[in-house]
Order: structure tokens, then C-alpha cells, then sequence
């Protein structure tokens, strides 16, 4: 999957691209809601959640590989 930026109100019914109305989504959540608005297909507004801390290390870990005494 890749990730696209998604129209909160959508643009066919008069959403804007401000940084206000876009959020990251993945491919198949951005074409599958179309036009419809978040309360009709019963999505809550990602933006109003809480941040969840994350353990990913954005494979740095991969940078501090060692293979005898040569760092890759």
C-alpha cells in the first residue's frame, strides 16, 4: 500500500487543500471512501485522537548492524 493525502471534506463537495482539510491515508481507505464525509462511511476525525507513542525506530537499528569490526 502507499500512502496519499486525503481531502477531510472531500473537493468534490467544495473541500480545499489546505493543510486544514488534507490527512495521510492509505491507498485503499482514500478510494474506498470517495466523496462520502468521515460521519457517513463512521470514521472519527484521526486529527481529534490521541497521538499513540510508536517503538519503531524507522530502521535505524539496520544503521547499527556490525559485520566483525565494520559498521554497515
Amino acid at each position: 500500500m502507499w500512502a496519499q493525502y486525503d481531502h477531510v471534506l472531500p473537493h468534490a463537495r467544495g473541500g480545499d487543500t489546505s493543510l486544514d482539510n488534507l490527512l495521510l491515508t492509505c491507498a485503499p481507505c482514500n478510494f474506498g471512501r470517495m466523496n462520502s464525509t468521515l460521519d457517513e462511511v463512521g470514521i472519527q476525525d484521526p486529527r481529534l485522537r490521541a497521538i499513540r507513542p510508536s517503538t519503531w525506530d524507522g530502521l535505524e537499528r539496520l544503521c547499527r548492524l556490525q559485520v566483525g569490526n565494520i559498521h554497515v
